[in-house]
């Protein structure tokens, strides 16, 4: 049995975060104090002005599934006030679905202090103590470059459990990946880096990570995954399900990972 949180409208996930979501790059700044203050999740991106066409909706949609992912219990938008993607209409996609949602900008809060202040109070008053509740199913997302042979005896065993899974490996690079599996609500991810790339994490979801045994940067890197190339797929399950309940991974532990937004179009 998995005991997750019920966080609000976004069901129920195995972690319970507020997060203090930037609608534009100059908001980040002023999201990573309040973030600090309140004890929440943020991230930094690049993105907001200066984007074109299809990235104005496609950055929207994005940052909704981030809002509406089931770890989340809450957001607060930070805007600036001035950008492309308004804030405002950020919000207002995000507290349609999910209505424990609140909106700070920037230019009407007296500068950045007040902007600060502001937002600290209304970060706090949305957050509550999510009751604990057992999870129906967990959705793991399988990404990276397992072998056909991993891939199916994971499978297998997830299915054997009742789980469902959600596959993602379009990219070498597991914060490109990361988004598909965003969008698929899955609560914990199992990553297999490409033997260049180094373990890393999520901070919304839990990440698993699995060592290549034929890669030399793996090898020097071992003590930083979660397992290595020779677990089977039992042992691996097993982890996921003690993650699942609580246990940090090692990139939760070291806060290791970052939210890359996707982007099609070059920033003008």
């Amino acid at each position: 049995m998995i005991t997750g949180y019920q966080n609000n409208s976004r069901g129920v996930g195995i972690r319970s975060y507020q997060l203090i979501l930037p609608s534009v790059v100059c908001s980040t700044h002023l999201a990573k104090k309040v973030a600090e203050k309140v004890g929440a999740v943020t991230f930094g991106h690049q993105h907001g002005c200066g984007i074109i066409g299809p990235d104005v909706s496609g950055v929207n949609e994005f940052f909704v599934s981030l809002a509406g992912h089931p770890n989340v219990q809450s957001t607060v938008v930070l805007g600036l006030g001035c950008e492309t993607l308004q804030g405002n209409e950020v919000t207002e996609s995000i507290a349609s679905a999910y209505p424990e949602t609140a909106y700070v900008v920037i230019q009407e809060s007296a500068g950045m202090a007040g902007a600060l202040e502001s937002s600290i109070s209304t970060a706090r008053a949305l957050q509550t103590q999510a009751p604990r509740s057992e999870l129906a199913t967990l959705t793991i997302g399988i990404e990276g470059s397992p072998t056909k042979d991993q891939v199916d005896e994971l499978i297998r065993s997830i299915e054997s459990r009742g789980f469902t899974y959600v596959l993602a490996n379009q990219y070498k690079e597991p914060s490109r990946n990361f988004p598909d599996l965003v969008r698929a609500k899955c609560h914990v991810i199992i990553s297999f880096p490409d033997s260049n790339q180094p373990p890393t994490g999520y901070p919304l979801i839990p990440v698993v990570t699995v060592a290549n045994e034929n890669s030399p940067l793996h090898k020097a890197l071992l003590s930083e995954f979660d397992c290595d190339g020779q677990t089977s797929a039992e042992q691996l399950l097993r982890t996921v399900i003690e993650i699942a309940n609580g246990q940090p991974s090692k990139s939760e532990a070291k806060k290791i990972g970052d939210i890359v937004v996707p982007r099609l179009v070059r920033s003008v």
